[in-house]
């Protein structure tokens, strides 16, 4: 244990070990309450806006797709991360010891198999937890609450694209995946639920202008 402990402190384990680290501590915070498990996240805006000339800002939906692939449009950051930073240690810890590696330079050089392989065995992990996300989702945001309400929204959308929204129910804001009936919703935007497709786990919305 003593080694262990002296193994993953070394400059060869050092970065892999302050992540760790980091996971364990948010959940003690959470355990303990002073943070939500959903306080960290990502919001990624898939538009390509267009400016008065007509000309369009480079679009970023290749990453809201690379998030979506490893679950992150349904799970929270931190899930993830800790499902990421468990095999990033471990692969670490063994294959610097099986090495014999004691040079920090080669050890950051690692860092990127270790990496792209504790990736690949994140997403299966987290996949029990996707679908208890998406059940405690349902669970808080009944269509019967959420229809006629006023929202943000986040990502923009269209009729074919799916987008995600804000809405607020008395101090709650819950997240939800939208899409729109015709045209379509840029974000910052306010936008009006107007039906609920539950079979599809989507919302039905339109933009929403208050009369001043």
């Amino acid at each position: 244990m003593i080694e262990l402990f002296h193994a993953s402190f070394s400059g060869v384990n050092f970065m892999p070990t302050l992540l760790l680290v980091f996971v364990l501590f948010y959940w003690m915070l959470v355990i303990f309450g002073a943070v939500d498990v959903s306080s960290v996240d990502v919001d990624v805006d898939i538009d390509a806006d267009v400016d008065i000339d007509g000309a369009s800002e480079p679009s970023v939906s290749w990453l809201n797709e690379i998030l979506r692939f490893f679950n992150l449009d349904k799970i929270p950051l931190m899930v993830f991360l800790t499902f990421l930073a468990i095999p990033m240690w471990v692969i670490s810890i063994m294959s610097n010891h099986i090495i014999g590696n004691s040079s920090v330079l080669f050890s950051l050089l690692l860092l990127v198999p270790n990496f792209v392989v504790s990736l690949i065995i994140a997403k299966p992990l987290t996949i029990p937890f996707v679908k208890m996300f998406v059940y405690l989702e349902q669970d808080t945001e009944g269509s019967d609450d959420l229809l006629g309400r006023e929202g943000k929204v986040v990502v923009g959308s269209d009729a074919s694209k799916m987008g995600q929204g804000d809405v607020n129910i008395s101090g709650n804001s819950y997240r939800i995946n939208i899409k729109t009936k015709k045209g379509s919703i840029k974000r910052g935007q306010t936008m009006l639920v107007v039906n609920h497709i539950k079979n599809e786990g989507y919302y039905i919305v339109e933009p929403y202008e208050t009369i001043n």
